[in-house]
């Protein structure tokens, strides 16, 4: 009867030390595990206080940054260059409008040379009206005839006016016939005639010629 009992007290000891390690085991692997997930915990926690973003968010907002700083600066630099090109044209169409003007003011109120000086011309043959003096015009006549020929007449005068306007009338007029080869150098020079005279007459931007000599021009009208 003794031997039972010690037996049965025996096998009582072992269940109360296999269930003590059981609940100790059990303790353990609940501390383990709450353990591993404080640090998630925390984490989390810290992205909700202090707002932190993801790596990849921070970098797309810094490139949607750079690109509007770029666009900006884009948009300022083509502004600045149209404004700039703006200017220039307005001031070239105001500068080139205003010569014009006083061009045609001068021509219409000016004194006969700066009302007439300037290049005429009528097919081949071109005018130079050049200013001397206040009232004095130099005649350069240039007629080509050919590639190799060509004329020319120099002469002078002094604006006069009568019932159908302005004229010069002219008695020192000079011809010579140039010949040139097939290089363009030129081979002779001749003096056909000199003391020649006769009548330029103006009527706005207009001009006739009348030779006394040859009467070359006869019929022809020079525009300026």
């Amino acid at each position: 009867m003794k031997t039972k009992l010690t037996a049965f007290i025996g096998i009582v000891l072992m269940l109360a030390m296999t269930l003590a390690l059981v609940g100790c085991n059990k303790k353990t692997a609940e501390t383990t595990t709450v353990t591993a997930a404080a640090p998630t915990v925390v984490s989390q926690q810290v992205e909700q206080v202090t707002g932190a973003q993801p790596a990849t968010q921070a970098q797309q907002n810094t490139q949607k940054a750079t690109q509007k700083a770029a666009q900006k600066t884009t948009k300022k630099v083509a502004q600045k260059t149209t404004k700039k090109a703006t200017q220039k044209a307005t001031q070239k169409t105001t500068q080139k409008a205003t010569q014009k003007a006083t061009q045609k003011a001068t021509e219409a109120t000016g004194s006969p040379v700066q009302r007439f000086s300037g290049r005429y011309g009528n097919g081949r043959c071109t005018i130079d009206v050049i200013a001397v003096s206040n009232n004095t015009v130099r005649f350069n006549v240039y007629w080509s005839t050919s590639a190799w020929e060509h004329s020319e007449w120099t002469m002078s005068g002094n604006f006069d006016e009568d019932s159908n306007g302005f004229y010069v009338y002219y008695n020192d007029c000079t011809k010579k016939d140039h010949a040139f080869n097939d290089e363009g150098t030129e081979e002779t020079v001749e003096t056909v005639y000199t003391g020649g005279h006769g009548v330029f007459r103006f009527n706005g931007n207009k001009m006739t010629w009348t030779d006394d000599i040859e009467h070359i021009a006869d019929g022809m009208t020079f525009t300026k």
